[in-house]
């Protein structure tokens, strides 16, 4: 059984959620759990991780849309491979926003609207199929053993907003010893821009404040984020970028 969890208090949004991850998950047992009225991320996913029962859960953003027809087949391979998978990331977690590990230690893409139209492939460093030995990863898609939501639950305390709840949990399950991967295979759309949010800052001096010790201090203020980026004008423009044909060589 796999459950999925997602937060939206957009009943569109949420309805359009439930279809792609009944569609992506039909050949499998599954279940989708919506929670309608979260108080943060965090709040949400650890209520949702209360009713799930399934042996694998996953943590998913409502306006995310899988780019490929072959999502079990990867998410099962990833799973069985890692205890925790996403599709961004990095191995050298320097700074609580996770990107200033800079290349080559930074990895996974993600597709995200283009300005002004069209859209944008984000690749964060090496544009590998699968990794191992992440530190922290980015949550628009998270999935994890349920060994490891029983051991690393959701802090919906120090976490009471959206942002940063996915580096705090990823970042003690790697302290705890569990294994993280990023499956770039498992590509995304990300309808949000990521734009910043006033209480950016806030959170990401409470996630240092909580993990003390683990970067130094004071912490710069992080540069604007490059990286590897393609404008297209079509998602299957995307998807050509997303499987390129030299993951067919890699041995």
């Amino acid at each position: 059984m796999i459950s999925v969890v997602i937060n939206s208090h957009i009943a569109q949004m949420a309805g359009k959620s439930r279809k792609m991850w009944d569609r992506l998950l039909r050949d499998t047992a599954h279940e989708v759990i919506v929670i309608t009225d979260a108080r943060s991320m965090s709040d949400g996913y650890a209520r949702g991780t209360k009713q799930a029962s399934g042996s694998a859960l996953i943590f998913a953003h409502h306006d995310i849309e899988y780019l490929f027809d072959d999502f079990l087949r990867a998410f099962e391979k990833a799973i069985a491979s890692y205890d925790v998978i996403g599709v961004a990331g990095t191995d050298r977690l320097i700074h609580p926003v996770w990107t200033q590990a800079g290349l080559s230690h930074i990895f996974g893409q993600i597709v995200h609207p283009g300005e002004g139209g069209g859209y944008e492939v984000n690749i964060y460093g090496p544009q590998i199929p699968m990794v191992g030995g992440m530190m922290a990863m980015d949550g628009l898609f998270l999935a994890a053993r349920r060994n490891v939501v029983e051991a690393i639950p959701w802090d919906a305390l120090a976490f009471d907003g959206f942002h940063f709840y996915d580096i705090d949990f990823t970042f003690r399950a790697f302290q705890a010893g569990f294994n993280l991967g990023i499956v770039s295979a498992l590509a995304f759309f990300h309808e949000s821009k990521g734009l910043g949010s006033p209480e950016y800052p806030k959170y990401a001096n409470r996630f240092a404040q909580k993990h003390a010790g683990a970067f130094p201090q004071p912490y710069p203020p992080p540069p604007r984020m490059r990286v590897a980026a393609q404008r297209v004008n079509t998602l299957d423009e995307a998807r050509a970028i997303l499987r390129p044909a030299f993951w067919e060589r890699l041995v």
